[in-house]
């Protein structure tokens, strides 16, 4: 939806919040406002994409807000507020509360715990700033705070480069968590809002497979209807991930379109094309063949905008980055994912060696992937989304499908059976200790929308599928990094990061 930054401690703060929203520009086109008070500055760089609210919002106290509430008109009809703006409507549940007489920590926990949304915020009020981030850490957000010369002093923003812009050292915000900042004595305090998704163990567990089917095909397509816009497409592999929000999103928008990107001869792109046209969407295919020449161009881009030069970042970065950038260029401004459905269903080759250890085993390593999300997969994908002004939107994150997806039983999603394949989808067709099914629960939960071909079929990861790993491979060769001595891949992206001189880049 947007950027945002903001700066306590110095009579600079304005300038130094102009020079973030600057660097932050590509997050928000549309429109930039910034809100001082004494030595304190918020500002926000603002995508349109729900309302045409501009920001800052202002009142007893001041709001700037990135990313969207999913369930704002539910809220605002219950709490009777006419607003089309999802930034509105949470700015008047924080400041009711403030009014009521609640602390401005309190009053935005208060407010928080009611929402279902992807979020990053900062709200200011007497002496008194607070941050909070939503509990999968899908909208980014960085921070740094210390004693400057006797004077504590906080800044934070969307992306790192723009706290480097200003020579501070940043650190990720934490997944769901709110973080209060007392102006006057310095004093931070965090807490976890009262009725907070929370990412551990349930209380109560769904073993049944039919009452799990129920309860998870109601929840994602609410999930994806909430999420569609007249300007919202999707990022499509073919795998049965983003296959399943099409055919979910179909429903809704017969015409979304659905943006895939490999080189000509790539799995990714045969396989999306073989999706597409088995739910019957060949039309809304939109096709962009990569080429290395296109490849080499868009290092540097990717580098920049995800801050880093780790290879697996870039080799997964970059299609995403292209996805998106063509699909700006169609006039989107929002892109729909199938990101966390691997780590919330049981979707890696290692969740098989987890259940031979034991269901609990395969929990908690679930629970871990979901509370890493952000820094290891969500924090990369908006960047190099936001790179080309398009917000990502992730249906398997949902606050309502995490919870379900939590509840069900591990044995659900990874599957084991024995003997012989019976679908002739997989590589192998017999497994003398029997095989397992990845995210066995929802491709049940997809049956009757994509057929058994697509259904059942395993995919291979993004970097390789679209061939953009072996280009990366031989770009790296080309420069002189020898394969034999070791991260070749890696020297040749730090070479990149330094000759165009990108000092915040991860090393």
């Amino acid at each position: 939806m947007c950027g945002i930054a903001g700066v306590f401690g110095t009579p600079y703060s304005n300038t130094e919040v102009k020079k973030m929203l600057a660097a932050l520009g590509h997050r928000g086109p549309d429109a930039c406002g910034i809100h001082t008070a004494g030595e304190l500055s918020i500002g926000n760089a603002l995508l349109k994409i729900t309302g045409d609210m501009p920001q800052p919002l202002t009142g007893k106290g001041a709001l700037v807000l990135n990313g969207e509430i999913f369930n704002f008109r539910e809220l605002a009809a219950e709490k009777e507020i006419k607003t089309d703006s999802d930034t509105e409507l949470l700015f008047s549940l924080i400041e009711k509360g403030v009014k009521e007489g609640s602390t401005p920590m309190d009053s935005v926990g208060s407010a928080l715990s009611k929402v279902n949304g992807d979020y990053a915020l900062a709200y200011v009020c007497g002496g008194e700033l607070v941050l909070a981030r939503d509990p999968s850490g899908v909208k980014p957000l960085f921070y740094c705070s210390g004693k400057e010369e006797e004077k504590t002093e906080i800044a934070f923003a969307s992306e790192k480069k723009a706290l480097a812009f200003i020579g501070r050292k940043a650190k990720p915000f934490p997944q769901g968590v709110i973080l209060g900042f007392n102006t006057e004595n310095g004093e931070i305090t965090e807490k976890i809002p009262e009725g907070y998704l929370k990412i551990k163990s349930p209380e109560e567990r769904i073993y049944e497979e039919q009452e799990a089917l129920s309860q998870l095909k109601k929840a994602l397509e609410k999930a994806v209807e909430l999420r569609l816009t007249p300007t919202a497409g999707i990022a499509f592999s073919g795998g049965i991930d983003s296959t399943y929000l099409a055919a979910l999103a179909k429903r809704t928008d017969p015409g979304i379109s659905l943006y895939a990107v490999g080189l000509p001869d790539s799995h990714d792109i045969a396989q999306a094309e073989r999706a597409a046209e088995a739910i019957g969407m060949k039309k809304n295919l939109e096709v962009h063949f990569l080429s290395p020449e296109e490849i080499e161009a868009a290092v540097p881009q990717v580098i920049y905008a995800t801050e880093s030069a780790d290879p697996m970042k870039i080799a997964i970065g970059l299609p995403l980055y292209i996805v998106a950038k063509t699909a700006r260029e169609d006039g989107k401004r929002v892109l729909l994912t199938g990101q966390g459905a691997d780590e919330l269903f049981g979707g890696y080759r290692r969740h098989e060696e987890f259940l031979e250890k034991g269901a609990e085993v395969l929990d908690r390593a679930i629970y871990s992937d979901l509370a890493s999300i952000s820094k290891i997969n969500l924090e990369r994908d908006d960047m190099v989304t936001m790179a080309s002004s398009v917000e990502l939107r992730v249906p398997f994150l949902d606050k309502e499908v995490i919870r379900i997806g939590l509840a069900i039983s591990p044995e659900l999603k990874v599957l084991k059976k024995k003997g012989y394949y019976e679908d002739g989808f997989h590589e192998d067709s017999y497994y003398e200790d029997g095989f397992y099914e990845r995210k066995y629960i929802l491709r049940k939960a997809a049956e009757g929308l994509i057929p058994p071909e697509i259904l059942w079929k395993e995919k291979k990861a993004m970097q390789y599928g679209t061939g953009v790993q072996k280009v990366l491979d031989r770009l790296a060769r080309d420069s002189g990094f020898s394969k034999k001595q070791g991260s070749h891949i890696e020297k040749y992206l730090m070479q990149i990061a330094s000759e165009k001189g990108f000092d915040f880049v991860n090393k």
